[in-house]
């Protein structure tokens, strides 16, 4: 894995923004005073801490979540005890972000990684999300790697120029997610032709949808995460990179343009590509809740420094194939300042290049099936479930909540369910959510 790397990153970001000599990480937030670091400690003894992840399992945003919620506790002050991780899709991250501005214990317990679209829903008067990002205490940020536009292999549109002569199917989450408003955006930006197909509940649905040939490929993710979830189809080259978000372009794709090279000679264009730009600077940020004492946030800014630094979780990162970027929660903190308190006149022209119009963007058709067969395996936690679904092996996702589970027609819960009982399971198809089981023993 390449050396961790820290960002200096000047102020004034949507005048110019720089970021300049990357080295290893070496100075890291203060750290509090001796008196608050016994209270901090004293605090943080043996608690249990949770880390909310915006996605469902398998993502990009999931890796990087539970990767840090592993190692971070041991450089907490205390220690405290594990935290756990708690998946919370819906809405494109709109459901972990309100839970955690307006639900979450206020103490420092909980910590989340965000979509790195909410300061711009916010800003651009995104109504669903009941909170302020200023409000959040921003820990840090993992990834810097910049947001591309892909297509599967099997997909017709291989290049950007492609894109603006034919429609092309990209999978999104929620219907005002980034997922959605930035191919929106490439419409109006570059005159392209994209399709937003929304309703997927996480980055790995929408990857299972590419395979399965429902949509065409992803407008947000970064070659980092593609390289911790799916490395195979970076190995196979089975990805068509179109087009770059960033300030430079990524070192291992030269040959792959930046939207601002694409809109070059035309000031408004320019201007709306440069603030999308700037607002996905912030690749994966970890918050904490609004209201943390200062002290605690100092600590766990200091601690996700550590972490950083520590070999077991570089190790941990290489394995996974985590590419790490990062950037101080102070730094963080100061960016998302600045995007949400952006001139209005800015914002407003932002706010009509990211709004669908007509069939622009549509929701998903959920087409259910239902197969009856054995359960041939379950994991541990009894979350995921195989069972033959033509012949071949399928994971079937079980829910805790959302996943109506009956036994010989009586309510069950997911525990209940063991190998070998036959089960009627309807569900969209390999890996994805059972919306219900109806198990004999």
């Amino acid at each position: 894995m390449e050396a961790v790397m820290a960002r200096n990153v000047t102020r004034g970001i949507l005048g110019t923004i720089v970021i300049a000599g990357a080295g290893i990480v070496a100075g890291m937030s203060a750290a509090p005073d001796a008196a608050q670091a016994d209270a901090v400690a004293d605090f943080y003894k043996g608690k249990q801490m949770k880390m909310i992840i915006r996605s469902a399992p398998g993502g990009g945003y999931d890796t990087y979540a539970r990767l840090l919620a592993v190692h971070i506790v041991r450089h907490i002050p205390g220690p405290p005890g594990k935290m756990i991780p708690v998946n919370m899709p819906g809405g494109g991250g709109l459901q972990a972000a309100n839970y955690v501005a307006n639900v979450a214990p206020k103490d420092g317990t909980v910590l989340t990684i965000v979509s790195r679209g909410l300061p711009m829903y916010q800003v651009t008067g995104g109504d669903k999300f009941k909170g302020d990002v200023r409000k959040f205490h921003w820990i840090c940020d993992l990834s810097d790697s910049n947001p591309l536009l892909v297509t599967f292999h099997t997909s017709p549109t291989r290049t950007i120029e492609d894109a603006k002569k034919r429609v092309t199917l990209i999978g999104a989450t929620g219907a005002g997610s980034i997922s959605v408003q930035i191919p929106v955006a490439y419409n109006r930006l570059l005159d392209a032709r994209l399709k937003v197909i929304f309703g997927y509940k996480g980055g790995g649905d929408v990857n299972l949808a590419m395979e399965r040939g429902e949509v065409e490929g992803r407008a947000t993710n970064n070659l980092a995460s593609w390289k911790s979830t799916n490395p195979e189809w970076i190995r196979d080259k089975k990805l068509n990179f179109l087009m770059q978000l960033g300030l430079k372009r990524d070192p291992e794709l030269p040959d792959v343009p930046l939207l601002i090279d694409l809109v070059k000679g035309d000031k408004e264009r320019e201007q709306v590509a440069r603030f999308l730009t700037l607002a996905n600077v912030v690749g994966r940020p970890i918050a904490a809740t609004p209201g943390v004492p200062a002290e605690r946030v100092a600590a766990l800014r200091k601690a996700c420094g550590d972490t950083m630094k520590d070999p077991a979780f570089r190790k941990a990162a290489g394995e996974q194939r985590a590419e790490i970027g990062y950037q101080p929660g102070e730094d963080v903190q100061a960016i998302i300042t600045e995007i949400v308190n952006a001139p209005k006149t800015l914002i407003d022209r932002v706010n009509v290049y990211m709004t669908p119009q007509g069939k622009e963007a549509e929701q998903k058709v959920v087409k259910l099936t239902t197969i009856t067969s054995a359960v041939v395996s379950r994991n541990k936690k009894g979350n995921r479930i195989v069972i033959k679904d033509g012949g071949k092996d399928a994971t079937v996702r079980v829910h805790s909540r959302r996943t109506r589970i009956t036994i010989d027609g009586n309510p069950a819960k997911r525990d209940d369910i063991k190998t070998g009982m036959t089960c009627a399971v309807t569900y969209e198809g390999d890996d994805s959510e059972a919306s219900t089981l109806a198990c004999r023993k």
